[in-house]
């Protein structure tokens, strides 16, 4: 189990040089584009050679191809479209496989031009590499080069199946969720001409050594609900004798060197298929600066190597407002947990939310209401702050 976290990043595995952006819409690459869709999308998300055919010759500047070796591996597929059709799918009311020649516009240096983002894909075996971040730049390229035409992007929307889709928009263009669609997430993209940072993070596992600071950051960031020191303690204990990488798992989140945060994974024994998100929080001083976006999307990165299909959070509407924006942008469903054999005053005074996203190549199910043990993090909670107090982490 050690080695497993090593399969996440494929950075060092292709050759750049190899590497190269077309935007040549010939048949061998919209065929090959084609093939790509089969291995990620739902069959009915898939289109037809002939109908995207159609489309390229009513908008020639539709695709950015990424090539390895000369074959295509990964694509962004946008265009312009009709008012009425961009509303619909600001509502979510129309998927992609709807439209029809008459929907599709080419590019207009003289009207405005509401995009559609209809597709941002790429093979799995490119995914979390260097691909990712070259065919981005291809696509900034495209954008200049239309520019130069005098052709403005306006607006622009997607219609998101996949965390990996929600992911690519939200860090690159600084997406913001308006809507659910019938089998994924609308949003809304803003200035797609801004090239969007980044913010540079790392995950430092929970250990003897940094035991304290990360205790004492969680308290900070948890003290008046949901703090959870005992479980930190017993984690390094039984780090000991288990494999680094063993449920539960925590992390520091570090900026610029600095422990800002804490997140992790754990597991719940009566519902095998599903990891949780576990401690996630940032100091308040470091919020509003995409540090807690991208360590959301780093760690359900990690959740995948561990071979399960769902990745599912609890949070309160009333007791963790300032999460919400993130949970709501991020993962594909969220619903009330309102279970009848559950700690009561929880459910009545913070309200409590299941957010999940999948791990695999399908829509999320819904979480039903099934039994999650609220009561137990209050029990926690008690505890660890009579242990910090013990500990002299705190007074």
């Amino acid at each position: 189990m050690e080695k497993r976290l090593g399969v996440i990043s494929n950075y060092e595995k292709w050759n750049v040089n190899d590497f190269k952006i077309s935007f040549d819409n010939s048949e061998t690459l919209l065929k090959q584009a084609i093939e790509i869709d089969k291995q990620v999308f739902a069959k009915k998300d898939v289109g037809s050679f002939d109908m995207c055919a159609r489309f390229l010759k009513r908008n020639k500047d539709m695709y950015t191809f990424l090539l390895y070796k000369n074959s295509c591996v990964g694509y962004i597929n946008f265009c312009r479209v009709q008012d009425k059709v961009f509303e619909k799918f600001c509502k979510g009311n129309m998927k992609d496989y709807e439209l029809t020649e008459q929907d599709v516009l080419p590019f207009s240096a003289t009207e405005k031009n509401k995009t559609l983002f209809m597709s941002i894909a790429l093979k799995k075996e490119f995914r979390d590499s260097k691909a990712v971040i070259i065919l981005t730049d291809g696509f900034y390229q495209h954008l200049e080069a239309l520019k130069k035409q005098g052709i403005y992007i306006d607006e622009a929307v997607a219609d998101c199946v996949s965390v990996d889709g929600i992911k690519y928009v939200v860090q690159n263009f600084g997406a913001k969720y308006i809507s659910d669609s019938r089998n994924g997430k609308i949003y809304y993209l803003f200035d797609l001409y801004a090239r969007r940072e980044i913010p540079k993070i790392q995950f430092e596992l929970l250990s003897q050594k940094n035991l304290n600071e990360v205790a004492f950051i969680q308290y900070e960031i948890f003290k008046n609900n949901w703090c959870g020191y005992c479980d930190l303690l017993q984690e390094v204990k039984e780090r000991k004798t288990k494999p680094k990488d063993a449920l539960p798992v925590t992390y520091a989140i570090k900026y610029k060197h600095k422990i800002v945060g804490i997140i992790g994974l754990n597991e719940l024994k009566q519902y095998p298929q599903t990891i949780w998100l576990n401690w996630f929080g940032i100091m308040p001083s470091y919020r509003r600066k995409g540090i807690g976006t991208h360590a959301l999307f780093k760690i359900i990165n990690l959740a995948r190597t561990y071979n399960k299909k769902e990745f599912r959070l609890i949070t309160y509407k009333v007791w963790n407002v300032q999460a919400q924006s993130i949970y709501q942008k991020t993962m594909q469903r969220f619903e009330d947990y309102t279970n009848a054999d559950d700690w009561q005053y929880a459910i009545q005074y913070g309200k409590p939310m299941i957010f999940s996203s999948s791990l695999v190549d399908k829509r999320v199910s819904k979480w039903n209401n099934k039994f999650v043990d609220l009561l137990a993090d209050k029990t926690l909670h008690e505890a660890s702050i009579k242990k910090l107090k013990e500990d002299g982490l705190i007074e």
